[in-house]
């Protein structure tokens, strides 16, 4: 089983408070509470258990791994996008997740096809005309009335399993990727210290290294510049010890790395701050994929079509 990131001292907590004392609500609680209250807004105070029995074992997966937090986190910048109308689109397996739809991070349905009334919560997952799209996009099902209070009814649902998400035994770490309007990917970087506080978030660092075509060159020319004539397999030998060297440093288009409250940044990455002095961008200095079991990553990214 994958090792998890770290979160104790991340987990965003939400503060009640009753007769002058904070009371803390773990990650888990408020995701829970986030998703009841949505599916109760869309399925009506009695939600279907196919809703109740799906939202439950997701929940269940997400408490398992203690990634709550990342989840509550992407909710936050999801709806902060939203409410500046800042185009925003997800891309990925968080499609199959139906945590992700009910706390407003995603915009798919992964639900089996079904007709819903957004009026009297009116819900058809079990009509032979529903059952015909089974496997298929509820969208494409025809029309069709409330028989309840005459509304038009929506169509919801692609019928994504979970499993393409988490995997089939909920243990894969989870990727959200946010797409973002590029004019706005710096502001939601910067959004990022606001949900977890300054001096807690840094930019996810990349390691460059040389490339098989990249070590042939310069093992080819440093022979050719020395007068020496080897043959390509020759060439090729002495290129293979320079494949895979590091050469530079670079940033991940997107990667926010997270730091937990009362940690050190350099227990787990050297730091670094890029070439650009008109920026106050810090860069971890390890390739992220070394320290990705150790440290929690959003990926906020810049994209033009929205």
């Amino acid at each position: 089983m994958a090792k998890q990131p770290v979160t104790k001292g991340i987990e965003k907590t939400t503060s009640i408070k009753k007769e002058e004392k904070f009371i803390k609500i773990p990650a888990i609680d408020e995701l829970r509470q986030v998703c009841s209250v949505r599916a109760m807004e869309l399925y009506g105070k009695k939600f279907p258990e196919i809703v109740e029995a799906r939202m439950d074992r997701e929940l269940d997966m997400i408490d398992e791994q203690g990634t709550a937090d990342f989840y509550l986190s992407a909710r936050e910048l999801s709806i902060s996008a939203r409410k500046q109308t800042i185009p925003l689109c997800f891309r990925g397996p968080i499609t199959g997740s139906l945590v992700s739809f009910l706390a407003q991070i995603a915009y798919i349905n992964p639900l089996p096809p079904h007709y819903l009334c957004h009026h009297c919560h009116y819900v058809d997952f079990d009509s032979e005309d529903v059952k015909k799209f089974a496997g298929m996009s509820g969208s494409d099902m025809p029309d069709k009335k409330c028989p309840v209070c005459g509304a038009d009814l929506d169509k919801m649902g692609f019928d994504i399993p979970f499993e393409t998400f988490l995997g089939f035994k909920g243990n894969k770490e989870p990727d959200i990727d946010l797409n973002f309007s590029s004019e706005y990917q710096n502001k939601a970087h910067k959004y990022t210290e606001v949900i977890f506080g300054a001096g807690q978030t840094f930019k996810a660092g990349t390691i460059e290294t040389v490339a098989d075509k990249t070590a042939y060159g310069y093992a080819k020319h440093y022979f050719e510049d020395n007068g020496i004539t080897k043959r390509s397999c020759e060439i090729e030998r002495v290129s293979s010890g320079c494949i895979g060297v590091r050469r530079s440093t670079g940033q991940h288009p997107g990667g926010i790395v997270v730091l937990p409250n009362g940690e050190d940044i350099n227990t787990f990455t050297p730091v670094q701050h890029p070439a650009n002095k008109d920026t106050d961008i810090v860069t971890t200095h390890f390739d992220y994929h070394k320290i990705d079991a150790n440290l929690l990553k959003l990926d906020i990214l810049g994209h033009d079509d929205p």
